[in-house]
């Protein structure tokens, strides 16, 4: 009960925090929604005035603020002040394509790089393994968004065998999903390499040989279960990671999920849906990290238990 409690007030902490610090960001950067409502040819400082107060722009920012947050708290997203388009249909059009995005990314991410990471540790020092441990050191050190770039490079403006922006196919999910994959994939591989390691280094692993156990099923049972807890909690850190790299890549790539509306939102000073996004997002980041703690709590007794883990 008590860590249900601390989830659900560290949740509204910063949410609320990303509600501040992004209304009065957007308040204080140069431009206004005035310039993507208006043409420029025929606008006048009247026209501009007019908009701004039937906006509620020209109203104290706390005043605007406290506005905004009471219409929040009673299930009330406004509309976009640039598309007038309800917030809530912004999101739920968006919304499905950010899913398909980090779920593709994180499958593949922790699908290859803990069965690269038992591989390496298998095979410690052989060929395989040294070419495992070049391979995730570089995809560590290149940026998503160069590699992004150099996929786009070869596959699309190459090879021409896969689309480089939109989703009208599930092709195009190829190159955002394996560039916003490379990096956690790389350090998945580190990690569960290392923990499979110290795993069989452990004195059950003797007992288990002495007993005539099968060494595919001591490794595969028994070691990479008990390498679990490590891997879990890397999840939970790489889950929020994706989301954050998932803006860079939706933007790359032309992905209509909710990075690629803020972004927008924020470039065309469309008030509501920005800060609507924000603390949307901060919500997500912080239910994925709750998630990653319980799954931790389930793989590990000792955090249950209230131990540490070595």
């Amino acid at each position: 009960m008590r860590f249900a409690l601390s989830r659900v007030g560290y949740a509204a902490l910063v949410m609320f925090l990303a509600s501040l610090v992004t209304f009065f960001a957007l308040r204080i950067a140069p431009g206004s929604v005035t310039s993507s409502l208006l043409n420029p040819t025929t606008t006048t400082p009247e026209l501009v005035a007019a908009l701004e107060e039937s906006l509620g722009l020209n109203d104290p920012v706390l005043v605007q603020y406290g506005r905004f947050m009471g219409k929040l708290l009673t299930g009330d997203m406004g509309n976009s002040i640039v598309s007038r388009v309800p917030v809530a249909d912004i999101i739920a059009h968006s919304a499905g394509y950010t899913i398909v995005l980090a779920l593709a990314a994180f499958a593949l991410a922790f699908g290859i790089g803990v069965s690269a990471g038992v591989v390496a540790a298998i095979t410690k020092d052989s060929t395989l393994d040294r070419a495992i441990r070049t391979a995730s050191s570089f995809f560590l050190a290149v940026p998503n968004f160069v590699l992004a770039l150099v996929l786009i490079l070869i596959f699309g403006v190459g090879l021409h065998v896969l689309p480089v922006s939109g989703a009208a196919s599930w092709q195009s999910l190829i190159l955002p999903a394996v560039a916003l994959a490379a990096e956690p994939a790389a350090l998945t591989t580190r990690v569960t390499r290392t923990a499979f390691l110290e795993q069989r280094n452990m004195e059950f692993v003797r007992t288990l040989r002495a007993r005539g156990v099968a060494e595919q099923r001591i490794n595969w049972r028994h070691v990479l279960r008990n390498s679990l807890s490590s891997i879990i909690s890397l999840g939970a850190v790489q889950i929020r990671n994706l989301l954050g790299y998932a803006l860079i890549i939706e933007v790359i790539f032309r992905w209509p999920g909710l990075g690629y509306q803020l972004v927008q939102s924020i470039l065309t000073r469309d008030y509501t849906v920005a800060q609507v996004l924000a603390i949307l997002l901060a919500f997500v980041v912080v239910l994925a990290s709750a998630l990653g703690d319980a799954a931790l709590r389930l793989a590990d007794p000792r955090v249950r238990l209230g131990g540490t883990v070595s």
